[in-house]
């Protein structure tokens, strides 16, 4: 179904109705001011819609039934609001652009006894029953009834009057139809079913710069207020080194992994601290042999690690664990962190596919600790870095660092 909208602010003249008056001859009685009031004659208007000519006008078809005593002049009816109500889909609205709509006239035909009609200028009759059926009429003459009951089935006609009708209710059923406002609904519930969402921050971390020592203890690379370092400990031994107490420049470290391996094996450690300052120092570490101090700029969490482990063992390559990662959109940085109690006289072979070398630690009595990058992290895997060695104690851990 589609809906018009329209706006009519002028009362509009149409072309004149056939009336026909039948019935007995009614009484007639002069008066002074030249007034006529014939007996009660039956009044019956039928037909289609009448011609319009004015503003753009379309009323629909209705069926009206008026009651009540007798009616007189000069009175305004203003009825009841009608309730409205719009079924189907959603309607389309269309702007007439001030068309004019003239429906055709209607026939007029009046039942009753016939009339004496005695001339005069104005012409009142007594109290008559009105019916009209078919499209909404037009009289040419302005007649405003006492206020009676009117019953109104259908949509509102348009009775030759102007008058400001009372809000209607509007009950819709189906889509929403635009009329002609601005509609701001109100806020609605999201509920996201299925998997948990990925959310891709397009403001990516990054990967500043590293250093490394062969002491307990390392410079740590240039940084500002906000960025995140990441520091790894290497002790050739079986003991996870251990952090410094806090005071002054040295902050107190988060541990990311920090777990004693078994006889035989080395062990490493890894903390991390987002700086406060830009002249943060690591402190001396307990038990480390070697370290490496790294620092990511950008928006990082404020638990800034995702998927993190730490393994020790004995072998000729060392290999890094696999890890569950926090985030798979690519956004992360997988740090892979080996260390061999032991490193052949070639050093440390090329970074495997796919990862980047970093920084290396050492060779210091043989020892050496080394820090790769992955280069896409939208996944993860244990990953070996070959030494040379031939089953000497090594130790790796693998940590990824989220935004």
């Amino acid at each position: 179904m589609a809906v018009t909208g329209w706006f009519a602010e002028l009362i509009c003249d149409v072309e004149p109705a056939t009336i026909t008056i039948t019935g007995s001859t009614p009484n007639v009685v002069s008066t002074t001011d030249v007034h006529i009031f014939p007996e009660p004659a039956m009044l019956t208007v039928i037909g289609e819609r009448p011609g319009v000519n004015g503003p753009p006008v379309s009323p629909l078809a209705a069926q009206l039934t008026i009651t009540g005593g007798t009616p007189s002049l000069r009175e305004t009816i203003a009825p009841a609001g009608a309730g409205v109500t719009v079924t189907g889909s959603t309607p389309e609205i269309v702007q007439t652009a001030n068309h004019l709509l003239q429906p055709t006239a209607g026939t007029v035909t009046v039942t009753g006894g016939t009339p004496t009609i005695i001339t005069g200028k104005i012409l009142q009759p007594t109290g008559a029953t009105a019916t009209v059926t078919g499209g909404t009429p037009r009289i040419i003459q302005t007649i405003a009834p006492t206020a009676g009951a009117v019953t109104i089935t259908g949509g509102r006609p348009l009775i030759n009057v102007t008058y400001p009708p009372p809000t209607a209710q509007l009950t819709i059923t189906g889509g929403r139809p635009l009329i002609h406002t601005t509609v701001v609904p109100t806020a609605a519930t999201i509920t996201v079913t299925g998997g948990t969402p990925i959310v891709t921050n397009n403001t990516l971390i990054s990967f500043v710069s590293a250093n490394s020592s062969t002491t307990g203890s390392v410079t740590i690379p240039t940084h500002s207020i906000g960025d995140l370092i990441v520091l790894c400990a290497f002790d050739s031994q079986n003991t996870a080194p251990i952090k410094p107490s806090a005071g002054g420049t040295v902050p107190n470290w988060n541990y990311i992994d920090n777990t004693n391996t078994s006889a035989g094996q080395g062990a490493l450690t890894t903390a991390w601290f987002i700086a406060t300052a830009t002249n943060t120092t690591s402190g001396t570490w307990t038990w480390a042999e070697q370290m490496i101090a790294a620092v990511v700029t950008g928006p990082v969490g404020t638990t800034p690690i995702g998927g993190h482990a730490a393994v020790g063992g004995a072998g000729a390559n060392v290999t890094a664990p696999a890890v569950t990662m926090t985030h798979t959109d690519g956004s992360s940085i997988l740090m892979h962190f080996h260390s061999t109690a032991f490193i052949n006289g070639g050093g440390w072979s090329s970074a495997p596919a796919g990862y980047t070398h970093r920084v290396v630690a050492g060779p210091a009595s043989s020892r050496s600790l080394l820090l790769n990058t992955k280069d896409t992290t939208t996944s993860d895997g244990a990953v070996t870095q070959p030494d040379g060695s031939s089953g000497w104690a090594f130790a790796a851990a693998t940590v990824e660092v989220i935004n």
